[in-house]
């Protein structure tokens, strides 16, 4: 999320657009994520990336109405849920973990990014997980070859593992192994 994208395309200033989303944040309603940042070899997106806590508000002011199975925002929507089970996780358990994003300028990303590196975790609402869905950690491990634990969650059916170690787990394996304490 770039706040001088928005100030441009809203005709408010920039500082105004991270004052409205500092307030978001104030309120609970929202959470930065941070971009993770170390030792880049290649030129990063720096920015944060902004989650609500509820989408559904969010859809209901954007007049999107209902979310359909395969559209662009059920892949937005998952992620923000798995976003937010990390989080109450990391809440309720007091794990004091910190969250980041990893993503390139050219646009290749890795969704969330836990400690330096202990895990990187993709959101995936895909029914089949490909080859296709794994460039981003495959991108991350060229930069990050200590990354320890790579995982994409999914609604693939079938727990894997990849011949280069990525999980690809069910979200309800995943869910199970977050809330055992078995990821971080």
């Amino acid at each position: 999320m770039s706040f001088i994208t928005i100030a441009r395309d809203t005709g408010v200033s920039s500082q105004t657009i991270k004052g409205y989303f500092d307030i978001l944040s104030d309120t609970l309603l929202g959470r930065f994520l941070p971009s993770y940042r170390r030792r880049p070899k290649r030129r990063l997106v720096t920015s944060p990336k902004f989650y609500f806590h509820d989408i559904g508000v969010v859809n209901f002011l954007a007049k999107r109405g209902k979310i359909q199975p395969g559209s662009e925002l059920i892949g937005k929507a998952f992620e923000n849920w798995i976003f937010h089970e990390l989080c109450c996780y990391n809440s309720y358990r007091e794990a004091y973990a910190d969250f980041y994003y990893w993503r390139l300028s050219s646009g290749v990303e890795v969704d969330f990014i836990i400690n330096h590196i202990e895990c990187a975790i993709e959101a995936k609402a895909s029914p089949r997980i490909n080859n296709n869905h794994l460039k981003g950690l495959r991108e991350l491990i060229k930069e990050h070859p200590e990354t320890k634990k790579r995982i994409i969650v999914s609604l693939d059916e079938i727990d894997r593992k990849t011949k280069d170690g990525t999980e690809i787990i069910h979200y309800s394996t995943f869910l199970r192994k977050l809330w055992e304490g078995g990821l971080f």
